[in-house]
C-alpha cells in the first residue's frame, strides 16, 4: 500500500500530472483547424462523437467517423481539416503518458497502443455503447481532476485504465475491427516520403516537384487537397516534431537543434516553434527538466 501511495503522490504532483482532457465542440471554423498546443505526453487520443472532415496523421488521412478514436503518437504531424461549407466537430481529447499505468495490471498489455509499428492504423471504430461508456469515464476523470475531492487520484486512474482496456479489446479483435483509411494520392505520398528522408536539408517545393517530375502548381494543389495544409506548412511541422524530440532527448544547444531539424537559423526556428506550439524551444525543454 505504501508503494501505491508513493506512486500516486509522484504522478499527481501539481503541474506534472501526465494527463490532459479537453472537450471540443464547434462549427465556427472553415478549413483546417490549427490549435497551438503542446504536451509532454507520449499519446494523444481523439474520441470523435460527431464530425465532418478528415484527420491527417503522420502520412495518412482518415475520414472522421462518429464513435471513432484516433490514436496519435508523439512527434507525429497531425491535424483535422474539412472542405465542408458548414464543418463541425464534437470530440474529447485525452493526452497521457504510459507511466501512469506502471503499477497497474494492464502495464504489460498496453504496448499495442503506445508503440507505433510500420503497419499501425491510427483509427478504430467503437460501438455506440462502448463510446458512451468511454465518454462517461472521460467526463468523470475530468471532473475529478478539476474538483480534486478527497481521494480523487485513484478514481482518475481507474477511469483511464478502463478506457485503455476498451481500446485494447477492440484492437485485439483483429479482422472484426473496423478501420477506415483514405487513399493518399501517389504523388502526395511520394512527396511526404521525400520530406521524411530530407527534411533536415534545404528542401523546397521546386526541388521536390522536379524530383517527382510534376509541376510546382500541380504538386502544391494536390498536397493541400489531400493533407489539408500546404507543402511549406507540412515541412515546417515535420521539422518542429524533430526539434521537439531533440529538445527532450538531447542536450544540444537550441542553435544546433535548429540546424539539425532543417531550419536556416535559430531565429526562424524559434519563431516557427513558438507559432506552432505556443511556447519557445527553451520553455519546451524546461518541461522535461
Amino acid at each position: 500500500m505504501a508503494n501505491k501511495t508513493q506512486y500516486l503522490q509522484k504522478i499527481f504532483q501539481k503541474d506534472q500530472f501526465p494527463v490532459r482532457i479537453v472537450h471540443t465542440k464547434t462549427n465556427a471554423f472553415t478549413g483546417t483547424i490549427t490549435i497551438s498546443h503542446y504536451h509532454a505526453m507520449e499519446l494523444e487520443l481523439q474520441f470523435i462523437k460527431r464530425a465532418t472532415g478528415f484527420y491527417f496523421i503522420k502520412d495518412t488521412r482518415y475520414p472522421v467517423k462518429p464513435f471513432s478514436v484516433l490514436i496519435i503518437h508523439r512527434y507525429e504531424v497531425h491535424h483535422f481539416f474539412s472542405s465542408e461549407k458548414n464543418p463541425f466537430i464534437d470530440k474529447i481529447s485525452l493526452m497521457l503518458s504510459p507511466k501512469i499505468f506502471e503499477q497497474l495490471q494492464i502495464s504489460k498489455d498496453i504496448a499495442p497502443i503506445f508503440e507505433c509499428k510500420p503497419d499501425f492504423s491510427h483509427q478504430i471504430l467503437l460501438t455506440g455503447k462502448e463510446f458512451s461508456k468511454i465518454e462517461f469515464l472521460l467526463n468523470q476523470a475530468k471532473e475529478e481532476m478539476e474538483q480534486r475531492h478527497f481521494l480523487w487520484q485513484p478514481i482518475v486512474l481507474t477511469s483511464l485504465e478502463q478506457i485503455i482496456v476498451f481500446l485494447l479489446r477492440r484492437m485485439k479483435e483483429g479482422d472484426s475491427q473496423i478501420i477506415f483509411r483514405s487513399e493518399m494520392h501517389n504523388v502526395v505520398a511520394a512527396a511526404i516520403s521525400y520530406i521524411e528522408k530530407n527534411f533536415s536539408l534545404p528542401v523546397t517545393l521546386k526541388q521536390v516537384s522536379s524530383f517527382l517530375n510534376v509541376s510546382q502548381f500541380h504538386l502544391s494543389h494536390l498536397f493541400t487537397r489531400y493533407t489539408g495544409i500546404s507543402f511549406k506548412t507540412y515541412l515546417i511541422r515535420r521539422r518542429i516534431e524533430e526539434a521537439k524530440k531533440l529538445l527532450k532527448e538531447t542536450d544540444f544547444k537550441v542553435a544546433s537543434i535548429a540546424h539539425k531539424a532543417g531550419f536556416a537559423d535559430e531565429s526562424s526556428f524559434t519563431k516557427s516553434f513558438k507559432k506552432t506550439t505556443g511556447i519557445s524551444p527553451s520553455s519546451f525543454r524546461k518541461i522535461f527538466q
